[in-house]
């Protein structure tokens, strides 16, 4: 029976895809897990802001992702095993419209699932997709989502498929800002195609896109209510606040261009010599007319194009790897169209061996990655510190672990509410995200700091606080199988915020 299955499995299709993306993700989970069960990274941050529902937290970001992973949350808690159930149903969820956007492309469920497990070798999509996305999980699933529904569209141009689209596009300006560059450079490239234009410049095409403003429509009235917080997160995210004009386009030019190059890395390093003259002036020049294909192209010279338009004009300096994804994500299926046609079944078989390879390669190095404490590999570690010996020591001092706690920074903040859901925490350094309700008004509060992890002294102004002769100290003993039982050790101290305080009001209550 088990070997009849093996035979009946057909890694290039759908249900292929689906299960080795699963399985892909499952690794990764596991090994995600071999560093045990701390938050680290941005994980920290968004643990604190699922603790109530808003129309909006971070300033720089729509809160699609934090509304999922709260969703998930009702049933895990806050911890680490929500934030890799998301990521990796979004993965898989990604995969599934991949196949189905290169299905329709390719006319080839074979190339289509080829086109899916090639985003291996998309350093951001196979490698650090697993170390540190939150929000950009959200967003290559809603361009991957929304490029299907574009050309469903554009291939059957039916009413329920303008609304489809529409809704991919809401939920896509949810998903994360960067998203608006994919549709910029989609339908950019469109309109400068005769038939493809035909497609977009109609009445239920502009039905779409009111759908898609009335799923989007709630989140940018918050935005507009907090619109100084959100200009300047956004200014300083994108660099615009560093130095003058002329040095942040020099920068802004010289990361454009390694973000453009690097996003096909090491994919372009590795397929032009697995499938030979795919590139080449001459088979560029005999492949058939494909009008998809013909926007796919063009998308990514748009995409060049519009971001060096916005480092010139708003002096943007930080272009990212991973900012660029949703504009250069769809000229990869262009790619993938120039390597088809220049495909045998030998190469395509080498080629398939090279991404198991790559996979297993990944993974191997990602457990390093993420298992071996100190340098190279890490030098803050934070997946290693020590946080639930805090909860110890609070437990140890009968404190209560539904009080008020007020993280010094984010990573002990988030960290505390994975250990003390049942406490309203709050970090020191996002103190414009209040989850404090009426419940919580007759709790204690207390202050929670490192100067350690902050690599700083307390504030001036917090010191009468963290000076109280009742501050109750931590001295937590890191441990890690590769190294000693005195390895490191960090102080935390827990400061109790008397009432009578002025800055209980600030931090405890408002």
């Amino acid at each position: 029976m088990f070997s009849r299955a093996r035979r009946d499995f057909e890694p290039f299709s759908l249900a292929g895809v689906l299960v080795l993306t699963s399985l892909f993700g499952l690794a990764n989970a596991l090994v995600r897990l071999t560093a045990g069960v701390n938050l680290a990274l941005d994980d920290t941050k968004e643990n604190i802001f699922t603790q109530k529902f808003s129309w909006g937290y971070l300033p720089d970001n729509p809160p699609l992702y934090e509304w999922i992973l709260t969703l998930v949350q009702q049933a895990t808690g806050p911890t680490l095993f929500s934030f890799l159930i998301v990521k990796y149903i979004l993965m898989t969820i990604t995969a599934l419209f991949l196949f189905l956007a290169g299905r329709r492309l390719f006319r080839s469920e074979k190339w289509a699932a080829l086109t899916v497990f090639s985003c291996l070798l998309l350093y951001q999509l196979g490698y650090n997709y697993h170390q540190a996305f939150t929000h950009s999980l959200v967003v290559i699933a809603a361009v991957a989502f929304s490029l299907w529904t574009l050309v469903r569209l554009v291939q059957q141009p039916t009413f329920p498929a303008y609304m489809l689209f529409g809704f991919s596009v809401g939920l896509g300006l949810l998903s994360k800002y960067n998203f608006t560059g994919f549709l910029a450079v989609m339908l950019l490239s469109g309109l400068l195609d005769r038939d493809i234009r035909k497609r977009l410049l109609n009445w239920p095409m502009l039905g779409a896109m009111g759908l898609a403003a009335l799923i989007a429509m709630p989140h940018f009235l918050w935005v507009q209510d907090n619109q100084a917080l959100f200009v300047s997160y956004v200014a300083n995210k994108l660099g615009q606040t560093d130095g003058g004009y002329f040095p942040r386009v020099g920068e802004g030019i010289g990361n454009t261009l390694v973000a453009v190059i690097s996003f096909y890395l090491p994919f372009l390093l590795l397929a032009p010599g697995f499938f030979r003259g795919a590139l080449t002036p001459s088979h560029l020049a005999r492949l058939p007319e494909d009008h998809m294909m013909r926007l796919l192209e063009r998308s990514s010279t748009l995409a060049f194009l519009l971001i060096m338009a916005g480092v010139f004009l708003f002096g943007i300096s930080n272009v990212t790897e991973r900012y660029v994804i949703p504009f250069f994500l769809p000229g990869f299926f262009w790619i993938m169209f120039l390597l088809k046609n220049a495909g045998t079944p030998e190469r395509v078989r080498r080629w398939s061996r090279v991404l198991v390879g790559a996979a297993l390669f990944l993974l191997f190095v990602r457990f390093i990655g993420v298992f071996y404490p100190g340098a190279p590999v890490c030098e803050d570690c934070q997946r290693w510190r020590p946080y639930a010996q805090i909860l110890g020591e609070i437990r140890k001092a009968e404190l209560d672990e539904q009080a008020v706690y007020i993280g010094y920074e984010e990573n002990t903040a988030g960290n505390l509410r994975r250990l003390m859901p049942g406490a309203a925490v709050r970090s020191y350094n996002l103190l414009f995200y209040n989850p404090i309700e009426d419940r919580h008004a007759d709790k204690p509060c207390y202050f929670v700091w490192s100067e350690e992890l902050l690599g700083q002294p307390v504030e001036q102004k917090l010191r009468h606080i963290t000076d109280q002769k009742d501050t109750l100290f931590v001295n937590a003993q890191w441990r890690h199988p590769m190294r000693p039982a005195d390895w490191r050790q960090t102080q935390w101290g827990i400061s109790p915020i008397p009432v009578t305080d002025p800055a209980y009001e600030n931090l405890c209550t408002s």
